[in-house]
């Protein structure tokens, strides 16, 4: 979200917003739509009516409404009373408009007979969500596990279970005799101490009584901790030397922003966006995580050593008014190929287990329908919210990136809590105390003994837990990933995107 000091005239346009902004309309954002049910899926009963009302923001007395089908206009009010005088599918769309745009969204409908209704629904009009499609969405599908390791496997954002019950199998037997199933039977615990070496098979089925659906995981059991270990050589370099992944979420500093020099151009493949994140780093530019769960993966060319004390250096640009966190995560690599897909460990900051972290946290970002939308997001906990489309900084037609295609993308992590005022104009990001990226805490200072002129994040590999919050007593890292962890924005800033200029092994002066 920050702006600062590399274009004067970007400088003067900040001022402008913040002392102009006079609240109204929430600082100048076109229209955003909610409906009651979040994925816009109704069901209801020939010869029953529906009114729909959609939650609308940034709207006032000037603000049109219009609703039409098939090209019709049927409406032109705040809200819409379907009559299913017919049995089939309609789709209906509602465009609302202020003084700073217009935002259209589509909703569909179907309507049916009173004896297709299963057991699970009532005759009242409004139905489950999708169709009763189930959906489960997870963090990953494969995984490295070193000996004398554990990993937590887990279902999130299930819809339309229709209460069905879930079995987890491994190699084909029932998962009770070779791991720990937990009680809510979407997640369960494997201990690679009682696997052998080399690859298994887990399965996770759903089964009600309109269907079965299963999922599975590769899991491949390697060498205990300390196997690959690569020494510190002459060659070896401070800065991260290769970035694996750069996903940020969408954001008005991403796909398009230019304000500290060329970035990625449309197009752009997800080897390239990474050869530019690592391009920006080479000359402590400024690298943008986007909005929550945006994250970037880098690696270094040798294995990073638990000293107990500061191990890594994270450049952002926080100040004590304006700070945008991220979650801060370790990785080994674990079975030898050089690639980051082995366990992740949280390096616990201040309010890590405390009432403003929330773990196993879930969010899903919709690519807007039309261009110079707002992003619009929903959480495992069924909230929603968007991304604003911010002109004055990002005129490009989606804040989506290209590598990342498809209509809607799922991140995993870590979220803290939003901390942040808007008030006259004004905007307040107060840091957390200590242990995020971009956070200005006691953490992140002047240090004489490394060399760089700037204040630096610093962080300790000692501080890195497992996924049930024990201390992960790592002794070295290969891999580094870096995650915005709040989903808050403000009407004159955009919104909360974790920024960094670069990721550094503290014990390497070069």
């Amino acid at each position: 979200m920050k702006k600062f000091g590399v274009l004067c005239v970007m400088s003067l346009l900040l001022l402008t917003a913040c002392s102009d902004n006079d609240g109204g309309q929430e600082g100048g954002l076109a229209p955003t739509i909610t409906f009651p049910v979040a994925s816009a899926r109704y069901r209801m009963e020939l010869g029953s009516e529906l009114e729909i009302v959609p939650r609308c923001e940034h709207v006032d007395e000037r603000t049109t409404y219009e609703w039409s089908m098939d090209g019709t206009v049927i409406g032109v009010g705040a809200s819409y009373t379907f009559h299913a005088k017919e049995l089939g599918e309609f789709f209906i769309k509602v465009k609302v408009s202020n003084s700073y745009g217009t935002t259209v969204d589509e909703l569909k409908i179907t309507v049916i007979k009173v004896d297709q209704l299963t057991e699970n629904e009532s005759a009242d009009g409004l139905f489950t969500l999708n169709d009763s499609v189930f959906a489960w969405k997870f963090p990953w599908t494969s995984m490295n596990i070193p000996q004398g390791r554990t990993v937590k496997v887990k279902a999130y954002m299930i819809e339309n279970d229709l209460g069905g019950t879930y079995t987890w199998a491994l190699d084909g037997e029932l998962l009770e005799d070779v791991g720990v199933q937990t009680s809510d039977n979407v997640s369960c615990v494997l201990d690679a101490d009682g696997l052998s070496l080399g690859s298994h098979r887990l399965t996770l089925t759903m089964k009600n009584d309109t269907c079965e659906v299963c999922q599975t995981f590769d899991v491949n059991v390697c060498p205990s901790e300390g196997t690959y270990r690569r020494a510190v050589t002459a060659e070896s370099k401070s800065l991260v030397n290769k970035v694996y992944e750069y996903m940020p979420a969408p954001g008005h500093q991403v796909n398009g922003y230019t304000i500290v020099g060329d970035f990625i151009h449309g197009g752009a493949s997800m080897e390239e966006a990474c050869a530019k994140v690592l391009e920006h780093w080479q000359k402590m530019w400024s690298v943008s995580m986007g909005a929550q769960g945006g994250y970037v993966i880098a690696g270094f060319d040798h294995s990073v050593e638990n000293s107990g004390d500061y191990d890594l250096v994270i450049k952002g640009n926080p100040f004590s008014y304006q700070s945008e966190p991220g979650i801060i995560w370790v990785s080994q690599d674990v079975n030898g190929d050089g690639l980051p897909n082995d366990p992740w460990y949280e390096l616990a900051g201040s309010e890590y287990g405390t009432e403003n972290s929330t773990m196993e946290y879930a969010i899903t970002y919709y690519k807007p329908q039309s261009p110079q939308s707002h992003t619009a997001w929903k959480d495992c906990f069924g909230d929603t919210g968007i991304v604003p489309y911010m002109s004055l900084w990002n005129t490009h037609a989606y804040y989506w990136q290209d590598w990342v295609g498809g209509t809607e993308h799922t991140y995993f992590g870590t979220r803290l809590k939003d901390t942040h005022t808007y008030e006259g104009g004004y905007t307040m990001e107060p840091p957390f105390a200590w242990g995020y990226a971009d956070n200005q805490g006691s953490d992140y200072f002047k240090k004489m003994d490394f060399d760089d002129i700037n204040a630096m994040g610093y962080y300790k590999i000692s501080n890195a837990k497992t996924w049930d919050g024990k201390d992960a007593h790592l002794a070295y890292i290969d891999f580094v990933k870096v995650q915005t962890a709040q989903t808050g924005y403000s009407p004159n800033l955009g919104d909360i995107s974790t920024e960094v200029y670069g990721i550094y092994d503290y014990h390497i002066k070069k």
